[in-house]
């Protein structure tokens, strides 16, 4: 499920564009939400980081603009993607400095929207909506939150928190490490220690009781289980099809 944000003034070429975003995904196999604000100020109002995968502004709204607009979530959000629409050309500049994904002119063109979102799925292989590897649902904050499951390299339970560590960011969930476990895509992952979960998409190396990952994590094997674990760590890592070049 891929989260979208619009973020223009204009009621009518809001209402255009999710209706292409909407139909152009459905199209070609991947679910989407859509969230629609009239201002930079609604959109930035209880704002954090990982709300959205792609947002959608328009530049020459009403008191902040999307330039603006654009900065500030910049500050808060160094992942999400913007795309930038105007009837003008002339803030090119403006959306490079904050790395905008694209630029779009309005009135909008089907084919120029279909080309910006193709190109944002193939950046980052975004898995469709009937893909085992799809999304794993949590609630932080009393918000839901969608974290790709293909991202997670391993999770960690201490006590009622469980970290999820991804190749971006570990985001922090009271929950029990079972009931993840039960949401988790079983041929991608391995249930390695009590404590623990890994993605043996990720694992790089086996070091004497442990799983080597990224950023130099080691995540202990359950040593009187090990060659049990390790074995189902093969076999797993030999029936997927996943080229490791891709994740790594």
């Amino acid at each position: 499920m891929i989260k979208i944000a619009l973020c223009d003034d204009n009621e009518i070429e809001r209402g255009i564009l999710k209706n292409i975003i909407e139909g152009l995904l459905k199209e070609i196999g991947y679910g989407v939400q859509i969230f629609e604000f009239s201002s930079g100020e609604k959109l930035l109002r209880n704002y954090s980081r990982g709300d959205y995968e792609l947002i959608f502004l328009d530049v020459q709204m009403k008191q902040l603009d999307g330039i603006e607009t654009g900065k500030a979530i910049r500050e808060k959000d160094a992942q999400v993607e913007i795309v930038y629409a105007t009837s003008s050309g002339q803030y090119m500049k403006e959306g490079y400095d904050v790395h905008a994904l694209a630029y779009m002119l309005k009135p909008y063109m089907l084919e120029e929207v279909r080309e910006t979102l193709v190109y944002y799925l193939k950046k980052y292989d975004v898995e469709k909506e009937n893909s085992t590897a799809a999304m794993l649902e949590v609630t932080i904050q009393q918000k839901k939150i969608f974290i790709r499951q293909r991202d997670i390299y391993c999770l960690e339970s201490m006590g009622r928190v469980v970290s999820i560590f991804c190749k971006n960011n570990v985001f922090k969930v009271y929950a029990r490490l079972g009931e993840l476990e039960e949401k988790l895509d079983s041929e991608m992952f391995l249930r390695c220690n009590q404590s623990y979960i890994v993605n043996i998409l990720w694992v790089k190396d086996i070091v004497d009781y442990d799983f080597y990952m990224p950023d130099n994590k080691l995540v202990p094997i359950r040593k009187r289980d090990k060659k049990e674990i390790i074995q189902k760590f093969y076999n797993k890592r030999n029936e997927t099809d996943t080229h490791m070049e891709k994740v790594f």
